[in-house]
């Protein structure tokens, strides 16, 4: 399992990586440049519940550590409770329930 980083992303201000399993693309993620959501991540319907999206997050997490941020902010609707519990397992703690979302926060170290 690897992520390769593409020459160029198909997003304005970001960074796009594939998660891929020897040749076999499972995933891929982007790392923003903006204050909230900063890193999105998608997972191939037919791969998930199989642990590559933490993986693909962590490995994108790495990344982002290596820069000036303190913390990262997410805002998600309760139907990304995927990524919720994702972020939740690096250690984001909500700080604000909203009524169509919860916003995360997930400080750096």
């Amino acid at each position: 399992m690897r992520i390769e980083k593409c020459v160029k992303s198909d997003k304005e201000n970001s960074e796009k990586y594939l998660l891929l399993n020897d040749d076999k693309e499972i995933g891929y993620g982007y790392i923003l440049e903006q204050e909230v959501n900063p890193i999105e991540i998608y997972i191939n319907e037919n791969e998930r519940s199989n642990g590559y999206g933490k993986f693909l997050f962590e490995k994108l997490l790495e990344i982002v550590k290596e820069s000036d941020k303190k913390a990262l902010i997410f805002d998600l609707t309760r139907a990304q409770y995927r990524v919720a519990n994702i972020i939740a397992f690096f250690g984001a703690r909500q700080i604000e329930t909203l009524e169509n979302s919860i916003k995360w926060a997930l400080v750096l170290k």
